[in-house]
């Protein structure tokens, strides 16, 4: 099941019945990992953080990368959202206003260090779905990875930190985390796939 989606707005997202849902009950239902809730959240809120986002950062054509951290930490952290704190929508735009920033770190070091090219990394929120909806294959095929790579998703996809959190608990320059991370899901994923492709007996 694939979350991530352009945030560009779309006619028709949500039924009549979805209004009446508020977005703190949706939460409630995404800390619950409600999979379908978390969709509907993302519809409905995603635009208006792209825009957050797109004024703190600019048009660089990270934005949706940005976008996609943010949403990926709302579906891992949602259970820490306390309605008596702030509204629902204010705690995603904390979530965006921090990754921006981490990202305009980034940015500010790639200008003054010779930057190091590694393999795309995806924190989208389906591979973790995808995870959590096969958990004990998942959990087998996760164990037989290097260990330098199954420690950093569980701090990822389980202990809900970012790559920049893993970093700096694991001493670990930020490039390295991200190509552990994502050799080790591409293996994962080849595993699964094979599980999935047997023949039931």
């Amino acid at each position: 099941m694939i979350f991530w989606r352009s945030p560009e707005p779309r006619s028709g997202t949500l039924h009549v019945s979805d209004t009446l849902i508020t977005d703190e009950t949706l939460l409630k239902r995404v800390a619950a990992r409600d999979s379908e809730a978390f969709s509907r959240l993302y519809d409905r809120c995603a635009g208006r953080v792209y825009a957050f986002i797109l004024r703190l950062i600019g048009p660089s054509g990270d934005a949706e990368d940005v976008l996609q951290e943010t949403f990926c930490q709302v579906w891992a952290q949602a259970d820490r959202y306390s309605p008596d704190r702030s509204a629902p929508l204010a705690w995603m735009l904390l979530i965006a206003r921090s990754r921006s920033l981490d990202h305009l770190r980034r940015r500010r070091v790639r200008a003054s260090v010779p930057e190091i090219e590694t393999p795309p990394v995806s924190d989208d929120v389906a591979e973790i779905h995808e995870l959590n909806e096969s958990r004990r294959s998942a959990g087998e095929a996760l164990r037989r990875l290097p260990s330098e790579q199954s420690r950093l998703i569980t701090l990822a996809f389980y202990g809900g930190l970012t790559h920049e959190q893993i970093a700096r608990r694991e001493s670990l320059p930020l490039g390295t985390v991200k190509t552990r991370i994502r050799r080790g899901m591409l293996s994962l994923k080849e595993t699964l796939n094979a599980e999935v492709a047997k023949p039931c007996t």
